[in-house]
Formats: C-alpha cells, sequence, structure tokens
C-alpha cells in the first residue's frame, strides 16, 4: 500500500509540473542586437521573417530548411540570419506619434505589418499593407495603403500586436483582452477589398495577447500568453481561463509570471479557445522574457522569439 501511494504521488507531481523547456536556437550577427526589438515573424515560402520595431529598412529572414537542421543537431553552429529590403513610407513623420512596427503577416505575395502609435496621450493602431517580391524578397509597401485603426480601449503601450489573414480578411488581435479591462472582449477585422472594418467576438484572456500564428486548415492558430508582473497595476489581471483548463506547472506556481502559448479557434464567428490545453513554458529563475513573435513549424512545435528583454532570444517549443 505504501509503494502504490508513493506511485500515485509521484505521477500526481509530474502532472502538476508538467512544462515544457524551451531549446533555444544561437544566433549571430545584427538581429543579437536589443536595439533591433524583434516584434513579430511570419512564414512566406519556406523562409521565416523576423520583423524588428524600428524602422531601418530591412527585415531578418532565416530559411526553414537551416532552422530544422539546427534543431536536430547537438551542437549546432549559430545562425546569422540575412536581411532584406523593407521599402516603407516614413512613418515616423507620416504617423503622429509612431511608436514601431508591432506584427507582420503574409499571404500569398501579400504583406499585412501592423503599427503602434501614441500621440496626445492616446494609443492608436495602423495596419499597413504592400508586396514582397517572389524573387528578390523585397518588401514595398506605399504611402496610400495604411488604415488607422481604433482600440478597443486605452492602456498605455498597448495596442494589436497580432495580425492574421482568415479567408479574405486580416484579423488583428489587440493585447489586452482580461475581464476585467473588457466586459465582453472583441478583435478587429479589416476588409483589404472596400477597407471597412467589422468586428468579432473573442474571449476575456488574461494578461497579455503578444503575436499569433498563421491559421491552420481547422481554423486554429496558436498565440503567446504572457504576464510581467511589472503590468499588474495596468492589466489588473481577473480570474484567469486558462487555468481552470489545465493544472499550473511547477515554475509557474512559484511565480507571478506567466509565460505560455495557447490555441485559438475562429468558428462560429467567434474566437474562441481550442480543446488543446497550453503550453507552459518553464519559467527562468532569473526574470521574465518578453515574448514577442511566434511561428508555428509545421507539425513539430512553435517558433518563438523575445523583443530584447533579457535579450534577443529565439526559441523553439516542441508539441510533445
Amino acid at each position: 500500500m505504501k509503494r502504490l501511494f508513493i506511485t500515485i504521488l509521484f505521477i500526481f507531481s509530474h502532472i502538476i509540473g508538467q512544462e515544457t523547456t524551451i531549446k533555444e536556437i544561437s544566433l549571430s550577427g545584427l538581429i543579437t542586437d536589443r536595439g533591433q526589438e524583434i516584434s513579430g515573424m511570419d512564414w512566406y515560402q519556406d523562409r521565416l521573417f523576423l520583423l524588428p520595431e524600428n524602422l531601418g529598412g530591412f527585415l531578418f529572414t532565416i530559411p526553414k530548411s537551416v532552422i530544422s537542421k539546427t534543431l536536430e543537431m547537438d551542437e549546432p553552429q549559430p545562425i546569422t540570419p540575412k536581411q532584406t529590403k523593407f521599402t516603407t513610407p516614413d512613418y515616423s513623420s507620416l504617423i503622429k506619434g509612431f511608436d514601431g512596427f508591432e506584427a507582420i503577416a503574409f499571404h500569398e505575395n501579400k504583406v499585412f505589418i501592423s503599427i503602434e502609435a501614441e500621440y496626445g496621450g492616446k494609443m492608436s493602431g495602423y495596419l499597413a499593407w504592400g508586396k514582397i517580391d517572389p524573387n528578390t524578397l523585397e518588401i514595398k509597401i506605399k504611402k496610400d495603403d495604411l488604415k488607422w485603426v481604433e482600440t478597443p480601449i486605452q492602456l498605455d503601450n498597448i495596442s494589436y500586436e497580432s495580425v492574421l489573414v482568415h479567408g479574405n480578411d486580416i484579423y488583428m488581435i489587440y493585447e489586452a483582452n482580461g475581464s476585467n479591462l473588457q466586459k465582453e472582449a472583441r478583435q478587429t477585422i479589416f476588409s483589404p477589398k472596400d477597407g471597412n472594418i467589422s468586428h468579432i467576438k473573442s474571449n476575456n484572456i488574461e494578461y497579455r495577447i503578444t503575436d499569433a500564428t498563421k491559421v491552420d486548415g481547422h481554423n486554429r492558430f496558436w498565440s503567446i500568453n504572457y504576464f510581467w508582473p511589472g503590468d499588474k497595476k495596468l492589466l489588473l489581471p481577473g480570474k484567469d481561463l486558462i487555468l481552470s483548463r489545465t493544472i499550473e506547472g511547477t515554475s509557474h506556481s512559484r511565480s507571478d509570471a506567466v509565460e505560455r502559448l495557447i490555441e485559438f479557434e475562429i468558428k462560429d464567428n467567434e474566437i474562441i479557445l481550442s480543446n488543446n490545453g497550453p503550453i507552459q513554458i518553464v519559467l527562468d529563475p532569473d526574470g521574465s522574457r518578453n515574448w514577442e513573435a511566434i511561428a508555428r513549424l509545421e507539425n513539430e512545435g512553435l517558433l518563438i522569439a523575445t523583443d530584447k528583454y533579457p535579450k534577443m532570444i529565439l526559441g523553439f517549443v516542441p508539441f510533445n
């Protein structure tokens, strides 16, 4: 009986502590400069594009084959991403209070970029769109291809940090959707065909949603759900809906920080949590990592990246 009790206790403890350790992908070159502030990423053809927050005139890109090969090696060499031209208007002059790029999404040879701005104490979002040359990989965005998008509420330094394509529309996911911030959370839909803005209901998710993957064939996509405890007064966290569906991991049970990946589904004109549980990431005991970018690596797992806190990190999170 004692042995059975110990076995049950061991299994239960393992379930409680179920978290996933990130496999860091070593990088070299300019991308490791914290000043680049990676804020989003997405696939185009067989290349991963990483979006710096600032107006630098370029994006970083890494072939999928290089990432996959690196993950298979025990002691791989650092990857040096290439830079591709990113030709845009001077948004620092065009947009009052321009604060930087936040998200990127590709659809065929079109590209969509989320922009954050703060002017006169008011936060605003913008959506810009352009084309990518499939041969040179240069992206060009014209001055008039820009849409102002109102935020659902006003929170300092909070806007639209996720952009994804669903059907013929562009979905922009607002960063803060907690129950104490929005009674009924909703997300923004932009129609490239006529330029109209509409909205779609979504779950109240506590903390921040900082990026999203492409939508898969089942109308599902993964997002980063992140919380730095220093944002408690800003985000006013309510009841954590995610924790009602799972068991808190060991490192999370010892910290107020949250670093996890959650999957959504677009269904019946609403964005809801899918049946898949969250992926809880083993927390760094030295402090929070500000995860800002995510992309799915086929059926293997998810790639995620930080901006500059505590440094620029590209990591892989397996599905199992």
